[in-house]
């Protein structure tokens, strides 16, 4: 099959393109002709070994995000049928640790993260257990579809789950050019919530504004965003601040939080460390929440559950993916340029010959 593939970690020089084995499904799994791949900020961190993330043996796939078609199924697999239509939640739970067995996967022991641990998307065919494959609506493409899994799975998680949003509220999406903010806009607008949003340009917000979003602020051009912010809510601030970006953006993210607030991060991007003011925190009832998210044993935090509720918004066409860019698979190395330069909105995708 065709691949691109790693055989160490570093620049985008060190993504190949060419000729890999084909993978056999064995009992429980689904083998699936990949059509479309979607990248993420994790696709960087896994080729270049930054953020400590380590990959699986070499030669090793990238590509967490994934859409194409049912190709075979192993011993045992029923409920999907050959040509179906799906996308693959990346996440693979071990599904006999004690957490797994009381229902509670989101914090199972040993998660493997395909792309990660486990070959990926970036190749024409890959294997996952049933418990991943999910069907699509025809109405999607695979490009959007592949769009979906990590950025929608990621916001529904931190809005829904972790914060608990209530209608009426409202939700300050930080970086919203990004995968992850154009789907949080969209999951704070159906749950009936005001969105406010930050963005390195003047275009990003005003295509957040075509999503949902009410407002924004440029943090470019306005780095000390959290007095307009303020001025948005009549003095009052947000009460969630949905951050995917981390260090750059806390003391103005935390500053935009009114009494009772609660911030929660799914990335660090922009930083690792901040400082936190303890006096505030507890004057002002403050709630900081993190995601969970991949880590040297695989991702922790979301659930099986959590992925068939949102997807059942997207196959009804309620969330939908924003895909920025295309490219050939054979592309990849440019299409991690374009990641890394932050210079896109929405998802860059990768089209699967």
């Amino acid at each position: 099959m065709k691949a691109v593939y790693i055989n160490e970690q570093g620049d985008v020089d060190k993504l190949l393109y060419g000729d890999l084995p084909d993978p056999a499904p064995g009992p429980g799994e689904v083998l699936v002709r990949v059509r479309a791949a979607a990248l993420n900020h994790l696709d960087i961190y896994a080729r270049s070994g930054s953020a400590r993330v380590r990959v699986g043996p070499f030669p090793h796939i990238l590509g967490s995000d994934m859409a194409g078609e049912v190709s075979a199924l192993g011993p045992g697999v029923q409920g999907l049928h050959v040509g179906e239509r799906v996308v693959v939640d990346y996440v693979v739970k071990c599904g006999m640790c004690d957490s797994c067995l009381a229902g509670q996967d989101e914090f199972c022991r040993r998660p493997l993260d395909m792309g990660i641990h486990l070959p990926g998307g970036y190749a024409q065919y890959v294997k996952a257990p049933l418990a991943n494959v999910h069907t699509i609506a025809d109405s999607l493409s695979f490009e959007e579809a592949a769009a979906i899994p990590l950025v929608f799975h990621t916001a529904w998680h931190c809005l829904v789950t972790q914060v608990r949003l209530r209608p009426g509220e409202t939700v300050l999406v930080n970086a919203a050019g990004g995968g992850v903010g154009s789907a949080a806009i969209q999951v704070a607008r159906a749950m009936s919530a005001r969105v406010l949003v930050t963005a390195g340009s003047d275009a990003k917000i005003a295509r957040a504004k075509e999503l949902g979003a009410e407002d924004g602020v440029n943090y470019a051009a306005t780095p000390a965003f959290s007095q307009r912010i303020r001025e948005l809510t009549q003095g009052d601030g947000v009460d969630v601040v949905f951050d995917s970006v981390g260090g750059s953006l806390w003391d103005e993210s935390f500053n935009s939080l009114k009494v009772g607030g609660r911030l929660v991060n799914c990335g660090v991007v922009g930083g690792h460390r901040a400082n936190l003011h303890l006096g505030l925190l507890f004057t002002r009832c403050i709630t900081i929440v993190g995601s969970g998210g991949p880590v040297t044993l695989g991702s922790v935090g979301r659930s099986r559950r959590e992925f068939v509720e949102f997807m059942r918004l997207v196959n009804r066409g309620i969330l939908r993916a924003v895909v920025g860019r295309v490219f050939p698979l054979e592309q990849a190395r440019d299409a991690h340029c374009l990641m890394e330069s932050r210079d896109f909105f929405g998802k860059i995708v990768l089209r699967v010959p």
